[in-house]
């Protein structure tokens, strides 16, 4: 069964850089990690949030590696969704048995134990990879509230078929969907969350067809894929006069107050190495809203 996320794997050009804008611009501090031979990576790290799940910033140099091979093809940006599992085989049967061509499970020598993968062109440009940690695998040490940051609330999917993403999470991880969202950005967009089992986390899997949208835009760009991360924050103010100070520019300038699911503004990929960043503070009656401790 999957029972959580662990990770979102974040091709990068520069670890290093990563980890200086995240901490500068979010207050996530960066753990470094040892190159991991399954990924083909030559430098990691680990921006922990308070949720027991994790950024997790790749570097690799090595031609045929996956995170080589995506940045070449795509650009820097958000590569895969780790997802934990506690039976790796039945996953992995149940994964084949749908017809996906698997190379096998990875053994537990790996820094996080046994590991599979299901590239992307099955899981509408999602790449996701199922893990079975073993005794040790690394912990979480991202303490509550740091900086402001509360989680990491969710992961934009960006896809041409809402239903055939659904169909395929649904099919091949045994993740269903919750409700569908058809009134969405003045009727141009349809939206669902996938919730994987971690505390207020989901993916949020979108299909827009709004001419400026920027789902609409990321899909004429780069194809389907995750395209954007949302971190929930305390108070977004606070978080945006952080960002801004640092002479670092929103999406229209501005901070969304006319969202169903909260105070909202966006930090522009070119910005934050790679990947679009989604500042939320949740409304109380919004989906995912958090107590105020």
């Amino acid at each position: 069964m999957i029972y959580g996320l662990l990770y979102v794997g974040f091709a990068v050009e520069s670890v290093d850089a990563t980890r200086r804008t995240f901490k500068g611009l979010f207050g996530l501090s960066g753990e470094r990690l040892p190159p991991d031979p399954f990924l083909g990576t030559d430098k990691g790290a680990r921006l922990a949030f308070p949720n027991e799940c994790w950024l997790y910033a790749m570097e690799s140099q090595q031609p045929d590696s996956p995170v080589r091979q995506f940045i070449d093809r795509r650009g820097p940006g958000l590569e895969r969704v780790a997802l934990l599992s506690d039976d790796i085989e039945a996953e992995f049967q149940r994964v084949r048995d749908a017809g996906v061509p698997l190379d096998g499970i990875v053994p537990a020598d790996t820094p996080l134990g046994r590991r599979f993968f299901v590239p992307g062109e099955f899981v509408s440009g999602v790449g996701v990879e199922v893990i079975q940690p073993g005794p040790g695998a690394w912990e979480f040490n991202a303490p509550a509230n740091i900086s402001g940051v509360l989680g990491l609330q969710h992961i934009g999917v960006a896809v041409r078929d809402i239903d055939a993403a659904c169909d395929a999470f649904a099919g091949l991880f045994d993740l269903q969907p919750g409700e569908l969202r058809t009134d969405q950005h003045d009727g141009e967009q349809k939206d669902v969350m996938i919730e994987p089992g971690n505390d207020r986390l989901w993916l949020h899997v979108t299909q827009s067809w709004g001419e400026n949208a920027r789902v609409r835009q990321f899909l004429d760009e780069k194809g389907e894929g995750l395209e954007h991360l949302c971190i929930e924050v305390d108070d977004i103010r606070t978080a945006v006069k952080i960002v801004t100070h640092q002479g670092v520019p929103l999406f229209d300038h501005k901070i969304f107050t006319n969202r169903p699911d909260g105070f909202e503004a966006f930090v522009y990929p070119q910005h934050s190495t790679g990947v679009t960043i989604e500042l939320i503070e949740p409304y109380p009656t919004s989906r995912g809203y958090r107590e105020r401790r």
